[in-house]
């Protein structure tokens, strides 16, 4: 069995350094557990899963 990679569904998406918009997203994620939102969490992770997808093709 391999260990899960960066891309794995099941762990929250890496952003990309130097790029604006992962770090923004990357925060708002980061405020939502500060604040225990979970719901919030999880739309910070889609946002950027999305945008890795859009933007780096991954």
């Amino acid at each position: 069995m391999s260990a899960p990679g960066p891309d794995d569904p099941d762990r929250p998406p890496l952003p990309f350094r130097n790029c604006p918009t992962c770090g923004e997203l990357d925060l708002r994620r980061e405020r939502a557990r500060a604040d225990y939102d979970r719901s919030a969490e999880t739309d910070a992770n889609v946002l950027l899963r999305k945008h890795r997808r859009e933007a780096h093709d991954r």
